[in-house]
């Protein structure tokens, strides 16, 4: 009994040490650096997230760094920042957006269209000034010729914008191994849904959402708790006859996944390690657990429908990182050996403490 007491406060001790996740969902390929001249206003204006809009009349500003350093002393508030970039060839995949820091707060429109927001705005401003920035940019968002990113900044007191690098556009590698991509718009509706995992549950009253992201992001805020994810889907036919992995990328917190009506995976706290699919080398944070759950053959069909329950504790929730679709086996295990990082040594103490 006491040398039991004692692993688990060695436990206690090392999941305190712990931190960062052991297994990269994301594996990044440099594809166009942001840094250097954009436009730069003051103030705030919808329409400043336009792509039409004509910004040749604003100040140019170099990012990164404070605009404080660029001449705009002591101001807070609003203010935007714009850069239009050329794509000869429209992007096959999602582009993610890594920025090093903002400060305070921001939100990012590509093309006028809504990507993600980090920290709080007013009427609620709330800091996340040391915060890296990692914005999934759809595939369908880009155009062939001129793209306009569009980065709206709060910032509370002291120092403000755009003010650490880097500042990047990135592929993830990731995304070329999926047989099928998943990622885009899903039905979504918060709150309990009684029977919502089964095929034939009517979803067509549900939002819509884009997956990955955090639902905060998409017009959720402060919203903890229960939530569903549902998507249905035509299987190509050269996969009806493989062995197939559904990829959920992370979820904040916790899931259950059903794949056509019968449940096939979930991770929690209490099941990180059970029988059940628990993901790859799932964390001890479920949180911080890359989803991969294998589909049993008997269920996989020419249309299929895909139900998640999301269950989140607090801050952020939901769908929140990529990639996120199928693979077949041999996909899969390629994917493991480009996403795997050092040897995790929560689950070295784990297995001591259960031996």
């Amino acid at each position: 009994m006491i040398a039991k007491t004692l692993k688990y406060i060695v436990l206690l001790i090392c999941l305190l040490m712990a931190n960062g996740p052991k297994v990269n969902s994301q594996i990044l390929q440099e594809e166009q650096s942001l840094e250097g001249i954009w436009r730069f206003s003051i103030g705030d204006d919808e329409q400043w997230k336009e792509a039409h809009f004509d910004d040749s009349n604003w100040e140019t500003i170099r990012v990164p760094g404070a605009w404080e350093s660029r001449g705009y002393n002591d101001y807070n508030g609003f203010a935007w920042y714009r850069k239009t970039i050329r794509l000869d060839v429209v992007p096959q995949h999602d582009l993610i957006l890594r920025i090093g820091s903002i400060d305070d707060a921001d939100e990012v429109f590509v093309n006028g269209r809504f990507v993600g927001r980090t920290g709080g705005l007013p009427p609620h401003p709330q800091t996340e000034y040391n915060t890296q920035r990692n914005y999934t940019i759809p595939q369908s968002y880009w155009k062939s010729g001129n793209n306009t990113i569009a980065i709206r900044v709060y910032d509370l007191y002291n120092h403000g914008g755009i003010t650490g690098g880097p500042v990047t556009l990135y592929s993830n590698l990731a995304d070329n191994l999926l047989a099928l991509n998943l990622s885009g718009q899903w039905k979504f509706a918060v709150h309990n849904q009684n029977n919502a995992e089964q095929i034939n549950y009517n979803d067509e009253h549900w939002s819509s959402i884009e997956v990955p992201a955090k639902w905060e992001e998409a017009g959720w805020p402060d919203y903890d708790g229960v939530a569903w994810y549902r998507k249905s889907f035509a299987l190509p036919e050269h996969l009806l006859h493989q062995e197939l992995i559904l990829l959920l990328g992370k979820i904040d917190d916790e899931d259950k996944t059903w794949f056509n009506g019968t449940r096939i995976g979930g991770v929690s706290p209490g099941n990180l390690r059970s029988s059940l699919a628990r993901g790859i080398d799932g964390h001890y944070q479920a949180y911080s657990t890359l989803r991969a759950y294998k589909i049993p053959a008997s269920l996989v069909k020419k249309d299929n429908t895909i139900a998640i329950r999301v269950f989140d504790s607090g801050i952020d929730g939901g769908i929140y990182e990529g990639p996120v679709g199928i693979m077949t086996q041999d996909q899969f295990e390629r994917f493991k050996k480009m996403a795997k990082q050092e040897p995790d040594f929560i689950d070295t103490i784990w297995e001591w403490l259960n031996n």
